[in-house]
């Protein structure tokens, strides 16, 4: 057992406050390595994580881009807010709407529904 004397001084160093980021957890990266080969299977032959820059501005964390194949642009774009995934058009911009996991955002991207179409690359 150690004993210390009673005037013994000590320095509290204070730690910065981490705030919760805004970017893809480990969960949602896994999700997306799961989607990959169905993904080229539907005609979309890269899914990929850009991570957050030095440059970028405060409020960017890490994404995911959607491309079709043989395409440069992004046709989607997935990003985690708050709780939430959020998924929008690369094209137009527009949201896709909210979700609750990428999977969700995956496969109401990649498997479209009837009453939503997908947005042609001639469109």
């Amino acid at each position: 057992m150690i004993r210390l004397r009673s005037e013994v001084e000590c320095i509290i160093i204070p730690f910065p406050v981490c705030t919760h980021r805004a970017g893809l957890t480990p969960r949602d990266r896994i999700e997306v390595g799961r989607w990959r080969d169905e993904a080229r299977q539907l005609g979309y032959d890269r899914l990929v994580i850009h991570d957050r820059e030095a440059f970028d501005p405060p409020d960017i964390d890490s994404f995911l881009s959607v491309y079709r194949a043989g395409e440069s642009w992004s046709a989607w774009g997935v990003a985690r807010r708050g709780g939430s995934i959020i998924a929008w058009c690369g094209k137009s911009g527009a949201d896709l709407g909210n979700f609750a996991s990428v999977s969700d955002a995956l496969m109401a991207i990649l498997r479209p529904s009837p009453v939503r179409r997908p947005v042609s690359a001639a469109s």
